[in-house]
């Protein structure tokens, strides 16, 4: 038996994961030192108190009410997903699970997994770069709107701040495309004549 909690003992204290167990008024009574390690706090700084205030102001709400639910009921087993503020004061997003365990003659409290949710947090921050690069594409591809000013001989664009610009720079500049430069059949036949193609009869 000894040898049980041992191996026990050891599994909880390298876990990757977070765990607590608190009394029924959300008292923390045991972390691992995977919190102390991950979050940055001492070990009395946390045992003892609720570290509510660790929550995100925004999260506190959804967390607190899973919780008082939760001890409701015996055996119950909830998850939900906050951030928690580390001691240096930056936010770190854990999935949190928990599990009523009040009436279990050995543990009497409520035990509480955090994961840190890394690779989520940044799937997120990868999709949110992707989103602010499309939305500023298609700013870009917006500022062609409305009305351009032309020049009706050179056909240069007077711009916002007076200055003229060629067409093909100044629509490369807005719109993000190249132009590839050729000549037409009609200016051929005007500029060209000796190489105009003759037309059938």
């Amino acid at each position: 038996m000894q040898e049980q909690e041992d191996s026990f003992r050891l599994l909880v204290e390298n876990s990757n994961d977070i765990l607590t167990i608190r009394e029924a008024d959300g008292r923390v009574r045991y972390t691992n030192p995977t919190f102390y390690r991950m979050l940055g706090y001492k070990q009395e700084e946390i045992v003892g108190s609720t570290c509510f205030e660790l929550i995100h102001p925004e999260d506190r709400d959804v967390v607190l009410g899973a919780l008082d639910e939760l001890v409701k009921t015996p055996g119950a087993r909830d998850s939900v997903q906050c951030r928690a503020r580390h001691a240096e004061g930056f936010w770190m997003t854990f999935e949190i699970v928990a599990s009523n365990l009040l009436d279990h003659p050995e543990v009497k409290g409520v035990v509480i997994n955090g994961r840190h949710i890394v690779d989520r947090e940044k799937r997120e921050a990868r999709k949110d770069q992707l989103i602010a690069e499309l939305k500023q594409t298609l700013l870009g591809l917006n500022t062609l709107a409305g009305i351009l000013r032309i020049c009706a001989s050179c056909k240069k664009i007077q711009e916002e701040s007076g200055n003229w610009q060629q067409i093909e720079a100044y629509v490369r500049d807005h719109a993000q495309v190249e132009f590839s430069h050729g000549i037409c059949p009609e200016c051929t036949s005007y500029w060209y004549p000796e190489h105009a193609q003759e037309k059938p009869e």
